[in-house]
């Protein structure tokens, strides 16, 4: 795929949002469109800004480890329903706050101050 004007772009962060929400089956065309919507973003000079919630980093950390919520749950050694709740913004304990940091190398003072 290729991107080329924002409208492209926009419609291609919808498509990536809709199949974050319902994985496929088949993750290849994901992985294509991650892709594409990188290679543009490079394009355009744009950069990410740092999140400021726990949220916000676990989404980050999943995209740039190329992970699925199935993965990033097995990573932590947590199962996936815990992980939706965190994603959803449910608090953390202090186990899962040692896993982030040993785990995803999230900083504790981050953790911390945004959990």
């Amino acid at each position: 795929m290729d991107i080329r004007t924002p409208a492209d772009y926009q419609q291609a962060l919808d498509q990536f949002t809709a199949w974050m929400d319902h994985e496929p089956a088949d993750l290849t065309p994901m992985r294509a469109l991650r892709d594409a919507i990188s290679a543009y973003e490079k394009g355009q000079g744009y950069e990410l800004p740092a999140p400021q919630t726990l949220v916000g980093r676990l989404e980050l950390e999943m995209y740039r480890r190329k992970l699925n919520k199935k993965n990033l749950a097995a990573l932590l050694g947590i199962p996936a329903s815990r992980l939706s709740d965190v994603l959803q913004g449910r608090r953390i304990n202090l186990d899962l706050a040692k896993r982030l940091y040993k785990r995803l190398g999230i900083p504790a003072d981050f953790i911390l101050e945004a959990a």
